[in-house]
């Protein structure tokens, strides 16, 4: 051993057995183990490690002289050991008490006082063990000139600098043995710069940490910076961080940051189905050509068994670790669906040769215990029944810690999910909600809620935001950004904002709302820093509001009373309600003047045919409007009501006033879908940031004129909010598949992990909302309620008073003889209606062909309701209003239009089945798809389904929407528990007279599913009736030459077709 001593510098060489011994105790292990623990000093916590070899070239004299100074002049010694066989010297007395002793204890070595340098005991971090046998060692035993840098190093780099040469030199990870250790590249400066380092020393006492997320979210008040990165981290601990991001993250961010990370996430090893599944959703070629291949080559399409080629394939799943399959097999054998699985597998390996079945399940490994369990897994999944099924299997492996890694468990997930997918896409006949429930499960593994740091207020607590939250929230907006924010139905938009304004009180927001309930609701939600404004009360503070002290001001503008100013040769209320449109849309758009392009490109005549205006009547159309907007503009009072401003008139003028909104740093607009291109207009010139927020699908109002600004406004940035907090995965579904199967869309609305149920069956909570498409719907729903319960309480969204019941009976009123109204003394309130009374008007008779010709369908439902009850109707109206309840609280149900529900949420509801229908479901050969539907009427449904949190009541029409991924509520049970329930085991599809065989270990039953007030039939499922609705799901249930026999002389499944679609296939 060999020690040195200049000042306070020490070397210490240790051999081969001496480092053993070190690695094995636990001072030795505690700086990799617990680094946390171990005392943090401001110094490289390496120093003193580094080899370095003794310098074979002599230094000259300053002055030149020549003379060769001996070693001692440099290093004072004070004591010498025995270094080599070659060199034989006697080590000192004191240096063999300063040898170590025992493994536990700290070494402590005495050293000679000299009297020209005063030395003090050294105090080591870390404990040596070993055994001293003889009393002379060869410390340099193994060491080899090849682990020294040249020496030609210490002539180019000259000596050690100082330390404000490099200030990074000290800086360390966070904890004492994480400090940054510099290459083998490095200059010789920097090595005699760490070994001249103070060994001695205790170093810094450790700071505290910041908080428990070690300041990776921010940084409390008080609280101390942290003072590590991320980048010192080994590659093996990024690995497994890295391994738990979304790979929109890996890929989007991370491989961005630095070489290494890149390397971590491009590595192929590195969880290669998580970046195939995100590859082939952006349709990568390169992974669309490895999945097709895929399939392909293991017969996973165009295959009867596709769905056991699936399993079988899974079977050989490589982990990336070396896991034991005994112990994984153990994990899940607990789980409720794993008798079904092994009776599956089981079942299916009798198959007998020759048939191609019994081929596959020879290829399915077994090992002690049992089958492969990566193959009783994939079966686990294909039967699993919801999100529950698949989060149960998640936490049985996670508890027992049998795959060794967070990222097994996912990892296995996203392969079964990219082969479910991929399968689905190339038009397997496999039920989505399989993809869906691990999807789900996924999503929610990734994108945990975090916990933010919002304590720039006082008495504000700490908010949970998601992970796309996040991303949003850590967004710095610049003047010229415009960012969109496409949020799905209960994502916690506001919320989003609330936070994000939150974080920056250094900032001025404007908040600007499209209704008044929404405006007054966000005032009491926002900081201090926001001020929330409706876009018309900006537009009646500087336009409005002279015309309102001229008693100028109307609602909209009526076809009743343009027809009457219109000139001769062009009135009627069909051209009244073109010109009347065509100022609207005038209003809506971003244009200076009406042109021919505002005028609608179709219209009903007065013979109810659709005609399509020619250019020389546009151009008249548009005339006839400007004529109109002038005279609207005019700030002179007037009678003529068709001259009146409207509300969206004086937003328009105010737009072609090109406003500036001084004083703001950012503007938030919510419900950007509904926004007209006037009021985009608006927005769009400010001269600061712009945030947009809302959800596409739930754009309807087009007929106002809106159209959708998140399609078609430019953006700089764009994020997405998938993740609802509203409802559980099994609401969720349901929007989702609307959404997938009615337009399309390919991101997948996500949402809690609540319960939820839509079956309709079981105890409602909380009040139930029955939601409607029209207002007809409404009245019919609380004719129902109160004929059964005359004392039942009914809550109307909106209010009774703004229902119309008064105008509908006010048309009751309007279709009585003119005698009996004398005689009764029957008065009609509504000025528009009793207008109609009038002989040259027509009566009910003519307000009928008004509202067709004008298209008016508000009008069209308020006739309806009339002519559907005609003599109830003043009793009912009565009812209705003696049942009224104004607080929703204290309602028995609630009963709305899905216009006047938006934006709100319901404990419990129910779809009526006015809707857009989809009359048959998708096993059914005379299935028509009404493929070119508006996009609004689907909206319509997609908002009414998620106004739901806990309960859904399916309408007949949305049952069949959600049969078109497969979705017919069929679960899989044990043949011998279906027996005890029902001993006949008939099967309880109407008209099927087929029974199930016992063989089988597993069947498919039918849950009990309510539409409205009727229950459909629930009970046991036959296997053919299963392969006519999940496909290759049956061949997983019964051999594969069984089904084929019981095939053949299968009676054919009537099916019930509405009685719509049957009258139109009678006509054709």
């Amino acid at each position: 051993m060999e020690s040195a001593n200049k000042g306070k510098a020490k070397r210490r060489h240790l051999n081969s057995s001496a480092c053993v011994g070190l690695g094995q105790s636990r001072d030795g292990a505690q700086p990799l183990t617990e680094p946390i623990m171990v005392p943090r000093s401001s110094k490289d916590p390496n120093r003193g490690l580094y080899p370095r070899s003794p310098t074979k070239r002599r230094r000259q004299a300053p002055d030149g002289a020549g003379h060769q100074k001996d070693i001692t002049q440099f290093f004072p010694v004070t004591g010498v050991v025995r270094v080599s066989p070659q060199k034989s010297v006697t080590p000192n007395r004191e240096e063999k008490d300063g040898r170590a002793e025992e493994v536990v204890k700290p070494l402590k070595i005495k050293q000679e006082v000299t009297s020209e340098e005063e030395t003090t005991p050294v105090k080591l971090k870390m404990a040596i063990k070993e055994e001293i046998k003889d009393e002379e060692m060869d410390y340099m035993e193994g060491i080899t000139e090849d682990m020294f840098w040249g020496d030609d190093d210490f002539e180019r780099e000259g000596l050690t600098p100082s330390k404000t040469d490099n200030p990074n030199l000290d800086r360390g990870a966070g904890c004492s043995s994480w400090g940054a250790q510099p290459p083998l590249s490095a200059p010789a400066s920097r090595r005699l710069k760490l070994e001249d380092e103070d060994l001695d020393g205790e170093g810094d006492p450790a700071e505290p940490l910041p908080d428990s997320l070690f300041g990776l979210l921010g940084v409390r008040e008080g609280l101390l910076e942290p003072q590590g990165r991320l980048q010192d981290l080994p590659g093996e601990v990024l690995t497994q961080v890295f391994s738990l991001l979304p790979a929109a993250d890996l890929y989007g961010t991370i491989q961005r940051v630095c070489r290494t990370w890149r390397n971590i996430v491009t590595d192929p090893k590195f969880v290669p189905w998580k970046k195939l599944y995100y590859r082939y959703q952006r349709r990568e070629s390169t992974a669309v050509k490895e999945l097709e291949a895929i399939l392909r080559e293991n017969h996973l399409i165009k295959d009867e068994l596709s769905l056991v080629n699936m399993f079988r394939y899974m079977s050989g799943f490589k982990h990336s670790k070396r896991v034991d399959l005994e112990c994984v097999l153990q994990s899940v054998s607990t789980h409720r669906l794993y008798p079904q699985a092994l009776a599956c597998i089981t079942y299916l390996k009798s198959a007998q040769p020759p048939s191609r079945l019994e081929c596959v399940m020879n290829a399915v490994p077994s090992i002690t215990g049992g089958p492969s369990p990566w193959c009783v897994m994939a079966v686990m999944l294909l039967l699993a029944e919801g999100v529950g099924d698949v989060l149960e299997l998640v936490r049985l492996l996670r508890r027992t810690d049998c795959l060794l890694s967070p990222e097994g468990v996912s990892e296995y997930l996203w392969a079964v999910a990219t082969l479910l997918l991929a399968m689905k896409d190339k038009g397997e006949y496999v039920c989505g909600r399989l993809h869906y429930n691990i999807y789900y499960v996924l999503q929610m593994l990734e994108n945990a809620p975090l916990t933010l740091n919002t304590n720039t207020s006082p008495g504000v607590s700490d908010v949970r935001v998601t992970h796309e939250q996040q991303v949003i929230l850590s967004h710095d907006i610049q003047p010229n950004h415009v960012v969109k924010i496409m949020a799905f139905a209960g994502t916690g938009k506001t919320t989003t904002l609330v936070q994000y304004a939150r974080l920056r009180p250094h900032m001025r927001f404007l908040y600007v709302a499209f209704n008044k309930s929404v405006q007054t609701h966000a005032q009491g939600s926002f900081p201090s820093n926001v001020q929330c404004k409706t876009i018309h009360s900006m537009a009646f503070s500087a336009v409005g509001r002279r015309y309102q002290q001229l008693k100028k001001l109307s609602a909209a503008l009526k076809p009743f009373s343009v027809a009457w100013v219109l000139p001769k040769g062009w009135g009627g209320f069909v051209y009244a309600k073109v010109v009347s449109q065509t100022v609207n849309n005038f209003c809506a758009s971003r244009d200076e003047r009406v042109m021919s392009q505002h005028v609608p490109s179709e219209y009903r005549n007065q013979r109810g045919v659709m005609e399509h205006p020619d250019e020389e009547k546009r151009t008249m159309f548009a005339s006839l409007a400007q004529n109109i907007w002038n005279k609207m503009a005019e700030l002179t009072p007037t009678r003529e009501t068709a001259h009146h401003m409207t509300h969206d008139g004086y937003l328009k003028l105010w737009q072609l006033q090109k406003p500036s909104l001084e004083g703001y740093d950012v503007i938030f607009i919510d419900e950007a879908q509904d926004c007209t291109p006037a009021i985009m207009d608006i927005m769009l010139s400010q001269s600061c940031g712009k945030i947009l927020v809302g959800d596409p699908h739930q754009q309807i109002y087009t007929f106002r004129g809106a159209v959708n600004a998140l399609y078609t406004v430019p953006h700089t940035h764009l994020f997405y909010l998938t993740q609802s907090f509203r409802f559980g995965p099994e609401i969720a579904f349901v929007g989702a598949t609307i959404l997938h199967v009615c337009k399309g869309v390919k991101r997948t609305l996500v949402g809690t992990l609540q319960k939820g149920n839509v079956c309709g069956t079981g105890q409602t909570e909380g009040k139930v909302a029955i939601l409607s498409r029209c207002n007809v719907s409404v009245f019919s729903e609380a004719v129902r309620l109160t004929d059964t319960n005359p004392q039942c309480r009914l809550h109307i969204v909106g209010g009774v008073d703004n229902f119309g019941l008064k105008r509908i009976l006010d048309i009751w009123v309007l279709m009585q003889p003119e005698d009996k109204r004398k005689k009764e003394n029957l008065f009609i309130q509504d000025a528009f209606i009793r207008s109609f009374s009038r002989e040259k008007l027509g009566g009910y008779g003519g307000l009928k062909r008004y509202a067709l010709h004008t298209e008016d369908h508000e009008l069209e439902g308020k006739l309806d309701v009339v002519e559907r009850y005609h003599a109830r109707v003043p009793e009912l109206i009565k009812r209705i209003f003696d049942c009224a309840e104004g607080n929703p609280a204290c309602a028995d149900y609630i009963l709305g239009t899905v216009h006047k529900a938006k934006g709100l949420e319901f404990d419990s509801v129910m779809v009526t089945d006015d809707f857009m229908k989809l009359s048959t479901p998708r096993h059914d050969p005379s299935m028509m798809f009404p493929g070119n539907a508006p996009c609004d009427e689907w909206n319509l449904l997609y908002v009414a389904v998620t106004r739901a949190k806990k309960n859904l009541t399916l309408s007949p029409s949305i049952c069949n929407i959600l049969t078109m991924v497969g979705e017919y509520f069929l679960r899989s049970e044990l043949t011998s528990v279906l027996q005890q329930q029902s001993p006949s085991l008939s099967c309880c599809i109407r008209n099927c007279p087929n029974l199930l065989p016992t063989r089988c270990p597993v069947a498919m039953h039918k849950l009990p599913v309510k539409y409205g007030n009727h229950a459909v039939m629930q009970g046991p499922v036959c296997v053919q009736c299963v392969q006519k609705r999940l496909g290759p799901m049956a061949f997983l249930l019964e051999l594969q030459e069984q089904l084929w026999a019981q095939e053949q002389g299968q009676p054919e499944e009537q099916l019930r077709v509405p009685v719509n679609v049957d009258m139109l296939v009678e006509l054709l």
